[in-house]
């Protein structure tokens, strides 16, 4: 078992982006597990290059981690991090119902999605995992008018809890669950995501560049892959953007 990190936190009121400031540090060199926490950030960055527009008062957060394996499995990263997540939103809200994780990351609540993980690393030119670095936003109190599903820790909780708080509570459940990862069992972090991901036969469909699919989502392979059932065959995704429809049907 990993013993537990000491991890260096900073927490600014603006920075252009949380995870930009951790790669920076991370190209210095200097090995110091690192979070950090703004108030707000100028130049957010979301998933697939998209821009993360983030309110007044919810979470700006990143982790800098250094591995202390050179074989751990970067494919897992994304699923440790969304574990850390549902975990810490969960201790405040003590709801199970309704709060899912939609593949890989993302964080729902009634469909909704709330918050979200970019995910960025930096591989050695022997192939060796030198840094990861996690971005975790999450609509604590508020979120930004647009034409998509999205809601905020507030419509379910009766006293959200303080960006600070809730960055120490996804440090607290990162370590909890990356010792699963650094001691290989990846099945119980595969069995824990499941559980706590949408429910098993939602419709789901998949777009990847030009291409779409439609299906029944039946949870993740041995490899993190999402596992959809189609009409023809069962499919298996490494990429893709997912949307959770509302039909259910058996695998």
């Amino acid at each position: 078992m990993e013993k537990r990190r000491f991890w260096k936190f900073e927490h600014y009121s603006t920075l252009s982006s949380t995870n930009d400031h951790c790669i920076e540090i991370a190209r210095l060199g200097n090995k110091t597990d690192l979070a950090v926490l703004a108030d707000s950030q100028s130049s957010p960055r979301g998933s697939r290059g998209r821009k993360w527009i983030e309110p007044q008062g919810n979470l700006a957060f990143s982790l800098l981690y250094w591995p202390r394996s050179s074989n751990i499995k970067l494919n897992w990263i994304p699923f440790v991090a969304a574990l850390s997540l549902y975990d810490a939103v969960r201790f405040y809200s003590k709801v199970d119902h309704e709060l899912f994780i939609k593949w890989p990351n993302d964080l729902l609540y009634k469909n909704r999605k709330i918050g979200g993980i970019l995910i960025e690393s930096n591989i050695s030119k022997t192939s060796q995992l030198e840094w990861l670095v996690m971005g975790f936003g999450v609509n604590i109190n508020s979120y930004p008018d647009l034409n998509r599903k999205l809601g905020c820790l507030k419509d379910f909780v009766t006293k959200p809890p303080l960006a600070k708080e809730l960055s120490k509570k996804i440090i607290y459940y990162f370590d909890y669950w990356i010792n699963f990862l650094t001691n290989d069992q990846e099945k119980i972090i595969r069995e824990a995501w499941i559980k706590k991901s949408i429910p098993l036969n939602s419709k789901l469909t998949v777009n990847l560049q030009q291409n779409s699919w439609e299906g029944i989502y039946c949870g993740i392979d041995e490899h993190g892959l999402l596992l959809l059932q189609t009409v023809k065959e069962m499919r298996s995704f490494s990429t893709g953007e997912v949307f959770w429809l509302d039909n259910s049907q058996d695998c």
